[in-house]
């Protein structure tokens, strides 16, 4: 009687580890890339802290919602650099897409394992307002650890941005002003360097 609810327990729990395949491989998991899903831009604070957040964590898809794009937004995203970067690159053509360009081109300079930092000197100004837009002046401080020759890997300056909401009412950068503060180390030297 014993020997046989042994051997009944032994059916019953081989049963289990063949139906529960505890002894099959899984398949990998995808390799943790470190990007977040940002909260969407409702205000204009929450797409401020989304674009430190996407620049910092390298997130290309989250960077790129930062801009206004025609199919949503009345206006077409414009960048305008400092004048001193402005006379050595060229940016007549400077829209979403060569931001977006200029962007990927530092992560792959800089490599996956590298860290981006964005630091507002001072909390960004609104220096006019209106229900529908508004316009901000700001300082910032870059650290981009790329691996180009010649070029700094800190970079300072200001710049005003313009923001309005799309026609989902959602927050996007459509102009953006850079203005020099140290010499040769704007944000515009870095995408001037960077946007080919």
């Amino acid at each position: 009687m014993l020997c046989r609810s042994y051997h009944i327990a032994f059916v019953i729990l081989s049963f289990l580890f063949i139906s529960c395949d505890l002894f099959d491989t899984r398949d990998p998991e995808q390799p943790d890339s470190g990007n977040q899903t940002l909260p969407i831009a409702f205000t204009k604070e929450i797409l401020f802290s989304n674009f430190r957040d996407a620049f910092q964590q390298k997130n290309t898809d989250e960077y790129r919602k930062l801009f206004s794009d025609t199919a949503t937004h009345a206006q077409r995203f414009a960048f305008m650099p400092s004048a001193s970067a402005g006379t050595r690159y060229s940016f007549s053509s400077w829209d979403k897409s060569l931001e977006d360009d200029y962007f990927r081109n530092i992560i792959s300079s800089a490599g996956i394992s590298s860290s981006f930092r964005f630091d507002l000197i001072s909390i960004p100004k609104v220096i006019s307002y209106q229900s529908d837009s508004a316009k901000y002046s700001l300082e910032y401080l870059l650290f981009v650890p790329h691996n180009r020759g010649g070029v700094t890997q800190q970079f300072v300056g200001n710049g005003d941005i313009y923001v309005s909401p799309d026609k989902n009412a959602i927050w996007r950068i459509y102009r953006w002003v850079d203005f020099e503060t140290k010499k040769d180390s704007s944000w515009s030297e870095l995408k001037g360097q960077f946007a080919k």
